[in-house]
């Protein structure tokens, strides 16, 4: 059996991205609470209006405002809460009239009440989220909506012709750092910034730089970032720019500890956690390359987990000549020579020592051949 929507009643629009994007993800309060508001689009309400007439508790009510607001369908007015498509669209294009038709030419009747019109305060203002909420409902937005495509090629074209800023934008992006147009998963990333977001151009601009001079101007490595950003609440210029010169000082950095360690491939992510626990620790190159060349005597390669306890034993000690350093590493070689001697001293006094102090007198004779 086939459908086909009855146009013989009254009909109001819907934006389309409600249902080419949205639909999956809204609930069914979310939909009733939406459909009401379009159903009188000229029309202030009140949460408790809204309650009411659908029969819901406030709380949901207020849920499903929160869902719409969050994806840019609604936008929230001093005065009440006013419906408009992406902020910056143009309004669309009037319905023509539907013919009149009489009761008895309907299928089925279904009154529609007509809303309160009397004019009701403003609501009291809601207390402001502490900032453990507010994180949690940044997490919230970006689970909803993740790192995937999820506007329409339609969607996308009528964004940017309606916000000359996400023109600029655009343009800019095109021009500068992608030296070329830009695709359509590229102008997805761009506009799922910038109105799901709500990242101003300027910080995507900022953001852009920060990866193109980095060589990472990846879309996986471009949404990761913006969501992190988002995340941590890195939503103006004054922040963008404070994080991209700590994010540089680290990229600086750690350029320069591959330089002195001679790595040959990119650092791992567990490599990169060490060498940001190494940056504040100031070593010299001197230092950092005699760490590197006790690694390679003892395991025959530059292992970072042998490196990290000789540098935090030196930055605890502020050990910062490499005199010093030698002193001290032979210093501790004779501390395990003379450990080992009397482990071995127990041993023959004690034949029945337990298995866990053999495996340990074993590891000191591997590494103490390994660095004599």
């Amino acid at each position: 059996m086939e459908y086909q929507v009855n146009f013989g009643f009254h009909a109001f629009s819907v934006p389309s991205a409600v249902v080419d994007n949205l639909i999956r993800l809204a609930k069914e309060n979310h939909l009733k609470v939406l459909l009401y508001l379009l159903r009188y689009p000229d029309k202030q309400f009140t949460v408790s209006q809204i309650a009411s007439f659908l029969r819901m508790p406030e709380e949901q009510a207020e849920d499903a405002l929160a869902f719409w607001s969050q994806v840019n369908i609604l936008e929230e007015k001093s005065e009440g809460t006013q419906l408009e498509l992406f902020p910056s669209a143009p309004p669309p294009a009037p319905k023509p009239a539907a013919p009149a038709v009489s009761v008895q030419d309907m299928p089925f009747s279904v009154p529609v009440p007509e809303p309160e019109t009397k004019p009701v305060s403003a609501p009291a203002p809601k207390p402001e989220a502490s900032p453990e909420q507010q994180q949690e409902l940044r997490k919230l937005k970006l689970s909803q909506f993740g790192l995937q495509e999820f506007f329409t090629t339609e969607t996308i074209s009528e964004m940017i012709s309606s916000s000359p800023e996400l023109r600029k934008l655009i343009r800019i992006a095109e021009e500068k750092y992608y030296q070329k147009a830009i695709n359509q998963m590229q102008a997805n990333s761009l506009v799922w910034m910038y109105a799901y977001l709500g990242m101003p151009a300027e910080v995507i601009l900022i953001l852009l730089k920060y990866c193109s001079e980095t060589e990472h101007l990846s879309q996986n490595y471009l949404n990761k970032v913006a969501a992190g950003w988002y995340e941590d609440e890195i939503l103006t210029k004054e922040a963008a720019e404070k994080k991209v010169s700590e994010l540089m000082e680290f990229y600086t950095y750690t350029n320069y500890i591959c330089r002195v360690f001679e790595l040959d491939a990119r650092p791992t992510k567990n490599q990169k956690e060490y060498i940001e626990l190494w940056q504040p620790m100031g070593f010299s190159e001197e230092l950092l390359k005699y760490a590197r060349d006790l690694s390679v005597e003892a395991t025959g390669k530059v292992n970072f987990k042998y490196i990290h306890p000789i540098l935090l034993e030196w930055n605890q000690k502020q050990i910062t000549e490499i005199q010093e350093a030698k002193e001290h590493h032979d210093e501790y070689i004779q501390l395990l020579i003379s450990k080992n001697k009397k482990s071995r001293k127990q041993k023959k006094e004690n034949p029945e020592d337990d298995a866990a102090q053999k495996e340990r007198m074993e590891e000191l004779d591997k590494y103490l051949d390994l660095i004599n």
